[in-house]
């Protein structure tokens, strides 16, 4: 799977597939991926049964910070 989600054009990195949450983590630039793709390619794994679907979208923007 994780192969699948780093291949999808925009996706800047695979922080982390977890068997035990059924879930997984992945940078991409704000407005420049679609979580169509992501759940597509989740879903194209061969040999696999797998079903996605976005559960979060969180985008922080943090300053002051020291």
């Amino acid at each position: 799977m994780q192969d699948a989600l780093s291949k999808v054009a925009g996706v800047f990195e695979v922080v982390s597939v977890s068997m035990d949450t059924n879930t997984a983590v992945v940078k991409v630039p704000k407005g420049k991926v679609a979580s169509e793709a992501l759940v597509k390619a989740v879903e194209s794994v061969k040999g696999r049964n797998f079903s996605a679907a976005v559960i979060e979208e969180v985008t922080l923007s943090v300053t002051g910070m020291t």
